[in-house]
């Protein structure tokens, strides 16, 4: 018999719906505000559906959240910073994936020690590129050869 790797299973129809209950966004400095645009994927390239990034910026008291559509695409508009935690959830997923976006055009993100662990090959999948003056790009990938380097905490 021979195993083979299957796509992601249903957990349920309420997962999505509970975490975007209730999501409510702090207060964004203007002159600070920054758009972040990208995917949640498989290693196949495919969009994940109904996930859910956390985004833990050092500036606020709370999580902010986005959730992914059908072809898991995301959007947050959050604060610039010299890194944002992200947390991964989704239907299908086990466990949580943890890493950081860092932006691609701050001259601090060259010097930061933990960006400075990860082998130098693997860094651009941690980095957001600007897409225009307040606007960011920056997909997930949770498995295969361009896979987000994730953190084991």
């Amino acid at each position: 018999m021979m195993s083979t790797v299957t796509p992601f299973q249903t957990v349920g129809p309420y997962w999505s719906i509970g975490l975007r209950v209730g999501l409510q966004s702090p207060p964004i400095d203007p002159s600070n505000r920054v758009v972040i645009r990208g995917r949640l994927m498989d290693g196949a390239g495919t969009g994940i559906p109904d996930g859910i990034l956390e985004w833990w910026h050092p500036a606020f008291a709370s999580v902010q959240r986005s959730t992914t559509e059908n072809a898991g695409r995301f959007l947050i508009e959050t604060m610039k910073a010299p890194h944002i935690a992200v947390r991964v959830l989704g239907r299908g997923i086990l466990t949580h994936y943890v890493t950081r976006l860092y932006f691609a055009d701050d001259p601090d993100t060259a010097t930061d020690p933990v960006l400075n662990l990860v082998p130098q090959h693997r860094r651009h999948t941690l980095l957001a590129q600007p897409t225009s003056a307040s606007e960011y790009a920056f997909d997930v990938i949770i498995q295969g050869e361009n896979e987000t380097v994730f953190f084991d905490i």
